[in-house]
């Protein structure tokens, strides 16, 4: 399924920056006065809160839920909000009981360090935590050395289970 992503602040930002609420092109149509963003056939509802130094903060209006939301999704030729369409289930639920999880962990902690680092003997099979770069502290070195140890550790022990 191919999802894509519409922010608010694509299009509100430039708005703001020029100091203007209505603009009308071939393809979108935005009216921060009336509260609307037409971009091709689709017509969205925008809500607006009080923000900083007297500006408003705007969002767009889920079609489905109602719920006031930064981000929509288009799936299927459908937008709305990321929880009606369940996207943000994938992230919230995924297991910790893998001990492939914790191992993609610490090799995004080995690549903090190193960004082409890649394991000596393949997939999982961590030779050695790569070299502290030369303009890296050895605090935040072995902050990344700590937490790739810990994730290895418990990844091990889900493996050995």
């Amino acid at each position: 399924m191919k999802v894509t992503r519409m922010n608010i602040e694509e299009f509100t930002r430039p708005l703001k920056r020029k100091g203007i609420t209505k603009i009308k092109t071939k393809i979108i149509e935005i009216n921060l006065e009336e509260l609307y963003i037409r971009y091709g056939a689709d017509t969205f509802a925008v809500a607006q809160i009080p923000g900083t130094k007297g500006e408003y903060r705007y969002f767009f209006c889920c079609p489905q839920c109602g719920r006031r939301c930064r981000v929509m999704y288009e799936a299927h030729a459908v937008y709305a909000c990321g929880t009606c369409h369940d996207i943000h289930r994938d992230t919230l639920n995924r297991t910790k009981t893998d001990c492939t999880y914790y191992w993609e962990r610490a090799l995004r902690e080995a690549r903090k360090v190193q960004p082409d680092y890649t394991p000596t003997r393949g997939g999982y099979m961590f030779g050695k935590f790569p070299n502290r770069p030369k303009r890296m502290r050895i605090a935040t070195y072995l902050k990344h050395w700590r937490r790739f140890m810990d994730y290895m550790d418990k990844g091990d022990r889900y493996w050995i289970k």
